[in-house]
């Protein structure tokens, strides 16, 4: 029983040594604001910083829409991947690969992780639909492609995407782009999520007591 005790506070401990820091250095990730009619879109031009911590980018009033998770289009349902709301980054008719929304975050030099969601669908009627890809670029770099490959014709299929990067100033920036062809009228994001993965500055200390002692309890047992 106390070795059963020992091992599971030991576990805890590495776990603790193991966990990043959790908050969510993206403001509005999952376009929550500003709330879009329910069933409805919203769609925002070039310049529009309407949608909370983020700024639209690209060319003319039809750069990137808001999309409740109720609404319905050619037989697919938009749910959200997180929360009630999406962003579409093909607007609402202009499907342009300049369409997109960029945010700066702070973020002092380290390791961190962008974790994103791209929605895709297939409407099998009138080819409005087909498998959405999103272009990420991090501090003005190449715009780098990530493609949901599944598309179901009732819903979006939703992927998750998780990528690395380095932070060497006080800042980054961030911008998603539509990445898909101009007959493609969807570019679905969502659940934008930026973390720092350095361990905690007591995790050294904390890892050399944890495997001390686990390899103290194994030659007890044994």
């Amino acid at each position: 029983m106390v070795f059963r005790c020992l091992s599971l506070f030991i576990a805890c401990m590495v776990s603790m040594v193991a966990s990043p820091a959790m908050a969510n250095l993206i403001v509005n990730g999952s376009f929550e604001t500003p709330v879009v009619p329910v069933g409805g879109t919203s769609t925002y031009g070039a310049g529009s910083t309407a949608i909370t911590g983020w700024t639209v980018v690209g060319v003319g009033s039809d750069a990137a829409s808001l999309v409740s998770t109720s609404f319905m289009q050619s037989g697919v349902t938009f749910q959200a991947q997180d929360g009630q709301q999406w962003i579409d980054l093909a607007g609402h008719l202009s499907n342009a690969q300049t369409s997109g929304v960029t945010q700066n975050i702070v973020t002092p030099s380290g390791l961190y992780e962008i974790s994103f969601w791209v929605g895709s669908a297939d409407d099998n009627q009138n080819n409005f639909f087909f498998p959405s890809t999103i272009h990420l670029s991090i501090n003005g770099g190449p715009r780098v492609p990530f493609t949901n490959p599944i598309a179901p014709p009732n819903m979006l299929n939703w992927q998750q995407f998780v990528v690395p990067f380095v932070a060497t100033g006080g800042s980054t920036n961030i911008t998603f782009y539509n990445g898909g062809a101009s007959n493609n009228f969807l570019s679905a994001l969502d659940n934008v999520v930026v973390e720092q993965v350095v361990p905690e500055p007591v995790s050294v200390p904390l890892l050399m007591v944890a495997t001390a002692g686990w390899f103290l309890l194994r030659r007890r047992a044994d």
